[in-house]
């Protein structure tokens, strides 16, 4: 009986330090522990550092590469041979997210060096290449591609799970995400998530958008799907003021310089804030006016260039309220806004906008 009492009052007790301290929200069980564990306690607010990450964007590789989209063998070797120099080491999406959710840091000189595909030349050429350095990496897989000619198996994607890479989505069939109606986009990320886990280890946490495409409904449908970062292929480095869901990417492509490798390695990002419309948003015009504030106070405002799918596009700078405005003629579809300033360092920041031009 006296056992009982003093388990009474421990119960009561602990009850009643759930109620005044803070952080302290589990609940108390009837046997006197407190449940709930680490997700009970309120959610991170976001970095709590100043870092950027270079992400970058590879296909297929080879020797004789002649594709666009395929880098050969020994300029991906004098890539990461700067990297190195340069004291750079590599993380993977789940380190990114949980940088930018406020659960952990970057390393001062961070990349995330990512593929797109699944081609298996990932693991036949860029990985022993990548071992040479230390360096892991990323794979975003069409899950509807999975063991067909010139693809990863899934017995190879294991291997490279089991070397320390993560193993993210890029849709089930790489679809344009938005060109399709919601539900098939739902579809196209939960159907990919599902089938990657269902043959992995870990989990399914990181989406590589196809061909970089997203917009409001795209964000929200893939952070729906359980996805806890997405990424574009957005112009410029990621830092601590990305969206989760809209994380840029710097895609590499056959003959790219190592001097321009180089600059990407350097660069910063332009901040804009107060963008409208939104970025994300659909535009209803060919010709929107478009304003952003410039947050960076020591770019000058009359200093940005600015082009839209590589066309120049002029604007108005407004020096004391640090405002550019611009009206950037869209083509039907998605475009692309880029904007950069050329100094030390160079900084760029660029986004998406689909244009239904009514």
């Amino acid at each position: 009986m006296a056992h009982t009492r003093r388990l009474l009052v421990l119960v009561t007790i602990l009850a009643a330090l759930a109620a005044v301290l803070p952080g302290c929200r589990g609940k108390v069980q009837q046997d006197g522990e407190i449940a709930g564990g680490p997700e009970a306690l309120p959610e991170p607010s976001g970095p709590t550092t100043q870092r950027s990450v270079l992400v970058l964007c590879y296909h297929a590789m080879s020797p004789a590469a002649e594709a666009t989209y395929d880098v050969p063998t020994e300029d991906f070797a004098e890539q990461l041979q700067l990297m190195a120099d340069e004291g750079c080491e590599s993380v993977t999406p789940s380190q990114i997210a949980d940088y930018l959710e406020g659960r952990g840091d970057l390393p001062e000189k961070a990349v995330c060096i990512t593929f797109d595909d699944g081609p298996e030349s990932i693991l036949t050429e860029s990985k022993p290449l990548m071992d040479e350095y230390g360096f892991t990496g990323a794979i975003f897989l069409i899950t509807d591609a999975v063991g067909g000619e010139g693809k990863l198996s899934w017995d190879q994607v294991r291997e490279l799970e089991a070397a320390g890479w993560e193993v993210g989505s890029h849709t089930a069939s790489h679809v344009h995400p938005t060109r399709i109606d919601a539900e098939q986009c739902r579809e196209e990320f939960e159907n990919s998530r599902r089938a990657i886990e269902d043959e992995i280890e870990g989990e399914c946490g990181a989406l590589a958008y196809p061909y970089g495409l997203y917009d409001d409904t795209v964000m929200s449908l893939a952070r729906d799907a359980g996805y806890r970062i997405a990424f574009t292929i957005d112009r410029g480095p990621a830092d601590w003021t990305d969206d989760l869901m809209r994380t840029p990417r710097q895609m590499v492509v056959n003959g790219n310089s190592l001097k321009t490798f180089g600059t990407w390695l350097a660069q910063g990002k332009l901040h804009l804030e107060d963008v409208d419309p939104p970025i994300g948003a659909r535009v209803h015009t060919d010709t929107p006016t478009i304003t952003a504030r410039v947050a960076d106070e020591d770019v000058p405002v009359d200093g940005i260039e600015i082009s839209r799918d590589g066309n120049p596009v002029s604007y108005d700078a407004d020096a004391d309220t640090r405002t550019i405005t611009f009206s950037p003629e869209l083509s039907e579809g998605a475009n692309n806004l880029r904007m950069n300033v050329y100094g030390s360092p160079r900084r760029e920041v660029s986004w998406v906008i689909v244009c239904d031009s009514e």
